[in-house]
């Protein structure tokens, strides 16, 4: 494992080289990546910065999203921050444990020197130091030879020695870069972790407001459920009681026919002349004479998605443009029902045309008419506004049949 980490060090000292000629391109990748980590940061400051009250829903959670990205970016950067940190730190822990066994090495070293100038100076073999003594020239020759033979040994363990010195000294520097790192690393994890905080934190702002907006929306959809079972009700009860006061209405006609027939029988002696009531007609017998306002259609009947939120709401008529203040006409001949304020519905017209067939105008500024009323197809009966639950001026029409609002697109001239 030793011979890898040397072997890894020494490489390293070759990517150095081999670096100098990428590192302007690696500088340059690391500033993109550092300016477009600056964007993001920058855009999730400008969101956290939104408006709640004045924004609209889109901008709204546009922003939400801008800040779940920064913090989906700064999540990943703290988790590799921390296996980072994790790896250096192991790799302190390898580069320690290298300079310790270099430095037992270094002691089996300076041991084998110790004891190799000890054999070749104060040797006790007798042999060898009579070899050193003798005075002759062949000796003298063989006690330089000797001589050299020890030094040269005592050179060698000497660069050895120093080898892994340097060894031992390169651990320690890489170790203690190591630790630099971690350090470092350490520091950019806690801004990380800072940031990561605060960015949450004005999500969290964010999404309370998007909850606000939601909550209101489903609101307004439970008041207008609530305003639209409340006027199927009311319309079917008017209805009813504008049956029984027409079924009156013909019943004494009826009676004022027998009674003046039976006068005249009496007087002239001729046949009883009944006078019976019309049958009610039937559903689909029904169509608009007129278009209440010259507008176009910007909405249709039926479930409304919100473009935004996704949610679902009812939506039991059809949504016409309209300037404010603009004549609402009756799409059809007909009896004033009801002509006033309405939840969800703000000023509000339904009129009766017979059959079990309404109409009912919404949303209006002014009503023109009062109930009772009896109107002609073209009349007007209001003024187009924003009352009630509206985002703007508009009229809501609806044809109900039973008091059940029907789609009233098939019905429209």
């Amino acid at each position: 494992m030793n011979i890898r980490f040397v072997a890894a060090v020494g490489m390293s000292f070759a990517l150095l080289v081999s670096a100098a000629t990428t590192g302007q391109a690696q500088d340059q990748i690391e500033d993109l990546r550092g300016e477009r980590e600056d964007n993001r940061r920058d855009a999730a400051l400008v969101a956290a910065e939104l408006d709640g009250l004045s924004a609209e829903d889109a901008e709204l959670v546009e922003a939400l999203a801008v800040i779940d990205s920064h913090i989906e970016l700064q999540e990943a950067k703290v988790a590799a921050s921390l296996e980072a940190i994790a790896a250096a730190e192991e790799e302190v822990i390898q580069a320690r444990r290298l300079a310790a066994d270099i430095g037992e090495e270094i002691d089996g070293v300076r041991d084998r020197l110790r004891r190799s100038a000890v054999e070749a100076f104060v040797g006790t073999g007798d042999r060898g130091l009579a070899e050193l003594d003798v005075g002759d020239l062949l000796a003298s020759a063989t006690r330089k030879s000797l001589r050299e033979q020890v030094i040269g040994n005592e050179y060698d363990l000497v660069d050895e020695l120093r080898t892994k010195e340097a060894e031992q000294a390169e651990a320690e520097r890489v170790a203690q870069d190591l630790v630099a790192d971690v350090e470092a690393e350490r520091t950019a994890l806690e801004d990380r972790l800072a940031e990561l905080d605060n960015a949450k934190r004005d999500a969290e702002i964010l999404r309370d407001q998007v909850d606000v907006r939601v909550a209101e929306w489903l609101a307004v959809g439970a008041v207008i459920e609530a305003a639209d079972r409340e006027i199927t009700l009311e319309i079917q009860r008017l209805e009813a009681e504008e049956e029984a006061r027409r079924l009156a209405e013909e019943e004494a006609a009826r009676r004022a026919a027998e009674e003046a027939a039976r006068a005249e029988a009496e007087a002239n002696d001729a046949a009883d002349n009944d006078t019976g009531s019309d049958e009610p007609g039937v559903p689909g017998s029904f169509a608009l004479t007129h278009r209440p306002v010259p507008g176009v259609m910007t909405s249709p009947f039926g479930n409304r998605v919100h473009p935004i939120f996704g949610i679902v709401r009812a939506h039991a008529g059809i949504d016409f443009d309209g300037d404010l203040g603009e004549d609402i006409i009756a799409g059809a001949d007909g009896i004033v029902l009801s002509a006033g304020w309405r939840n969800g519905y703000g000023n509000t017209v339904v009129l009766s045309h017979g059959n079990g067939f309404t109409t009912l105008y919404a949303h209006m500024t002014e009503v023109g008419v009062i109930v009772g009323d009896s109107v002609s197809g073209g009349d007007r009966i209001g003024f187009v506004g924003s009352t009630g639950w509206s985002t703007g001026p508009h009229l809501h029409l609806e044809v109900r049949v039973e008091g059940i609002a029907v789609d009233p697109g098939p019905y429209l001239p």
